[in-house]
């Protein structure tokens, strides 16, 4: 087992500041590291996303269609 290749710490040297800095977590990569960690959760979330856009967009073409049929 190789314990120097493992990255327990994320720090980095900042040549500008001559110092040792530790890098600052953006949205995209602390959303993405939510993800991995529940994987079940995220995907019920897009499903309900996807089948929520689905169902509005049915119901409006539906109402569109009875607003052109013309009955008797």
């Amino acid at each position: 087992m190789e314990y120097a290749k493992d990255e327990i710490f994320k720090i980095t040297y900042n040549s500008r500041v001559n110092r040792l800095q530790m890098p600052k977590e953006n949205l995209k990569r602390r959303l993405i590291q939510k993800i991995k960690k529940h994987k079940w959760m995220s995907l019920i979330i897009v499903l309900f996303i996807m089948f929520s856009c689905i169902n509005f967009f049915l119901i409006y073409y539906f109402m569109k269609i009875l607003q052109t049929a013309s009955f008797i």
